[in-house]
Order: C-alpha cells, then sequence, then structure tokens
C-alpha cells in the first residue's frame, strides 16, 4: 500500500473520510488498531496521523491538543521508513526539532480538517 492511499495529499485537498486501519504491535508485543486521520509531506517525509481511539492509546501521543471540547488529549504523528528489506515501516519520532516543525504545520491545517469533520457531523 503506497502513502497517497490515505487521503490528505497536500494543502488544496481535504483528507477523505475512508478510514484506513493499520494494526501495530509494539516493542512488548501489545497490539493497537489505529484509524489513519490523515497522511502529509513534509521536509522530504512522509507522516501518518492517528487519533487514539482508547484511553490505553492515550500514551502515545506526541502532540498534545488545546481544544477543551475534544475527547482526545492529542494525536500522534508518525514517519515513514523503510527497514533493511525496503518494506515500510513507522518510526517514532524522536528529533524534538523536527516533532516541532510536524506540529506547526499539522496545527495549521487541522483547523481545515476539523471544520471538514463538524460538515460530516
Amino acid at each position: 500500500m503506497d502513502i497517497k492511499d490515505f487521503g490528505f495529499q497536500g494543502d488544496d485537498f481535504l483528507p477523505s473520510r475512508v478510514t484506513e486501519e493499520i494494526d501495530l504491535v509494539d516493542e512488548k508485543g501489545n497490539s493497537y488498531q489505529w484509524e489513519v486521520f490523515y497522511s502529509f509531506s513534509q521536509m522530504g517525509n512522509d507522516y501518518l496521523v492517528f487519533l487514539p481511539s482508547t484511553e490505553q492509546e492515550f500514551q502515545f501521543v506526541n502532540v498534545e491538543m488545546d481544544d477543551p471540547d475534544s475527547d482526545v488529549p492529542g494525536y500522534i504523528v508518525m514517519r515513514i521508513g523503510q527497514d533493511e528489506s525496503g518494506d515500510e515501516i513507522l518510526e517514532e519520532i524522536l528529533d524534538e526539532d523536527e516533532l516541532e516543525e510536524i506540529r506547526e504545520y499539522v496545527e495549521d491545517e487541522i483547523g481545515l480538517v476539523g471544520q471538514f469533520l463538524n460538515r460530516e457531523e
């Protein structure tokens, strides 16, 4: 599956509400099923944004939101990378500068996404 299959492809488009779910397994063997909220490219990398669906997943939030009306404390952004075999993997963003740039980009875009979601309800 290609990154372009996940929906958001640039400033001129809003994400598709056709959901795509990804099964993830952490280093402890715990399995999670995350819904891809949208995807984007920035700084030569591709990223996926996930919304936590259970309180157990709140621990993975790496971008907090200041929205008192939200049911979730934030969202999860992961970079798409490749393993040694060339297969796509999701990578945690450890560099604080990269995460800050991504946070600013997503916060600029999230307003458009929020308006789109409110229209759908």
